[in-house]
C-alpha cells in the first residue's frame, strides 16, 4: 500500500510538475509569438519611416531647384574680321536651377574671329556658328553673399555641341556632343557665364 501511495505521488508530481512546465512553455510560447509580432510591426514601421524619408528628399530636393535658378539673354560682342574690334552681336540664350543648365547661341550674323587653344585665332563664317551647353549634374560650389549676390555651380560632366564653318570646312557637330565640365557664375540681375 504504502508503494502504491508513492507510486500516486510520484504520479502526482510528475504530472505537476509536466503540468507546470507546459503552462510555463505555453506562457513563453506567447510571449515569442508576441515578440515576433511585435518584430514585425517594427519592422513594418521601419520601412514606412524609410519610404516617408525618401519621400521628403524629393520633396526638399525638388523645392531646392527653385532655390537657386535664373534665365535669360546674353550679347556677346565677338571680334569682327576687319579690326579684331569686339562688334559682331552674338546672341545667347540661358536657364538654369540648382541641377540642371543649358546656354545656346543660334546663330551668327556675321563673320568673326574665334580664338581656339590649338588652332589659334579662326574666322568663323556667317551663318555657320551654333553651340549648345547643358548639364544634368550641377552642385553648388558657393554662394557669396555682397550687395549682388554670387552664386557659382559646377556640374560634374555636361554635352557640348558646336558646329561652326572656317576656310569651307564644317568644324563640330549639331547632334554629336563632346563631353565636358563646366562653371557657372550667376549674380543676382546682373551677369552669367557658362564655361568649359
Amino acid at each position: 500500500m504504502t508503494n502504491i501511495q508513492s507510486d500516486k505521488q510520484n504520479r502526482r508530481d510528475f504530472i505537476k510538475y509536466v503540468g507546470g512546465a507546459a503552462v510555463g512553455l505555453g506562457i513563453g510560447g506567447l510571449g515569442f509569438i508576441n515578440s515576433n509580432s511585435n518584430l514585425s510591426a517594427e519592422k513594418e514601421i521601419n520601412s514606412k519611416l524609410q519610404t516617408d524619408v525618401a519621400n521628403l528628399n524629393d520633396r526638399l530636393e525638388y523645392l531646392q531647384r527653385w532655390a537657386i535658378f535664373g534665365g535669360g539673354s546674353n550679347i556677346k560682342n565677338m571680334p569682327n574680321t576687319v579690326d579684331k574690334q569686339p562688334t559682331v552681336r552674338i546672341d545667347e540664350t540661358f536657364y538654369f536651377d540648382q541641377k540642371n543648365a543649358i546656354c545656346r547661341v543660334d546663330n551668327n550674323p556675321e563673320a568673326f574671329i574665334m580664338p581656339t587653344y590649338q588652332m589659334g585665332e579662326i574666322e568663323i563664317e556667317k551663318n555657320t556658328f551654333f553651340m549648345l551647353m547643358s548639364t544634368t549634374s550641377l552642385h553648388v560650389k558657393s554662394i557669396e553673399e555682397s550687395e549682388n549676390s554670387t552664386c557659382i555651380l559646377e556640374s560634374d560632366v555636361g554635352d557640348c555641341f558646336t558646329e561652326a564653318a572656317a576656310g569651307g570646312n564644317i568644324y563640330g557637330s549639331r547632334i554629336k556632343p563632346e563631353p565636358f565640365t563646366s562653371e557657372i557664375v550667376a549674380v543676382d540681375g546682373k551677369a552669367f557665364s557658362y564655361t568649359a
